[in-house]
């Protein structure tokens, strides 16, 4: 085990590209549940920055905290200290209103089931994100079939999802986070229903979304295989972060392994290799 898993990893910040301003920058944020008479801290002051184009995985245990941590991210939950900025934008302090907007418009959700609607088509459902965004009705079409095209699910379009295979369906809901070109994608275990073929399918459909649209993407998995698609890995351990290590030049193989050796040492067991 090399030294830098030896001790936990003080708050981590991106170094600047170029001098622009990071997409998310997380600041000593706490989320804390319970009375205190019993009080559970699910994140404790974490603070880190994901800079434009970057594809940052989250991982740890069970229960260290990293879904908490998406879901203040997403405003799903509210912290309890801390702050967290979107593109220069502290939106911890936003209102049910402009919390509304701030979703619609500059965050795109996938989950771990793909969540379309059934009574939808392919690209019913993707043009879905701009229709409640207010987008002009002509330009609705030649950004749904754009983006379809580029990821690959342009001959699905017509079709209902129940006539998908999950792959499929969750490329349609990838382009349904992305055809509105929000400021950051949050994927929230997007391999965790799929079959393995569909999971590759998933991530190179990810992969592609960062490195060909230019997407940021701040991705929460369990699986160091799905991981190694990211560029950077922030490892979360009883609700701080313990470690980061960045793909750099090297390979993905190389990069699993090196996840896998950290996943090891926090405790994480055969399944997290898939």
């Amino acid at each position: 085990m090399t030294e830098v898993y030896a001790t936990p990893a003080a708050p981590v910040c991106a170094p600047s590209a170029g001098g622009s301003r990071p997409i998310l920058s997380v600041r000593q944020m706490e989320k804390v549940y319970g009375s205190k008479d019993s009080v559970t801290k699910a994140v404790r002051d974490i603070s880190f920055d994901v800079m434009p184009g970057e594809f940052v995985g989250i991982m740890g245990p069970s229960g260290s905290g990293k879904t908490t941590l998406l879901n203040c991210v997403a405003t799903i939950d509210t912290v309890t200290s801390g702050h967290i900025l979107v593109d220069g934008r502290d939106i911890t302090g936003l209102r049910s209103r402009a919390l509304a907007k701030f979703r619609r418009d500059d965050l795109g959700f996938i989950f771990q089931d793909s969540n379309l609607l059934d009574t939808l088509t392919g690209f019913e459902n993707i043009a879905l994100a701009l229709t409640v965004k207010g987008e002009p009705t002509g330009q609705v079409k030649p950004k749904v079939e754009r983006i379809a095209a580029t990821l690959g699910v342009a001959d699905v379009l017509e079709k209902y999802p129940y006539q998908m295979s999950g792959g499929q369906k969750q490329r349609i809901a990838a382009a349904r986070a992305m055809v509105a070109d929000p400021k950051l994608v949050l994927a929230d275990e997007p391999t965790g229903a799929l079959d393995s073929r569909s999971a590759a399918v998933m991530l190179e459909t990810l992969e592609m979304m960062n490195a060909s649209l230019g997407a940021t993407i701040m991705m929460v998995t369990h699986d160091s295989y799905a991981a190694s698609f990211a560029n950077r890995i922030l490892f979360i351990k009883d609700g701080a972060v313990f470690n980061e290590i960045r793909k750099g030049d090297t390979s993905r193989k190389d990069f699993f392994n090196r996840i896998m050796e950290v996943v090891t040492f926090l405790g994480g067991d055969a399944a997290d290799a898939r």
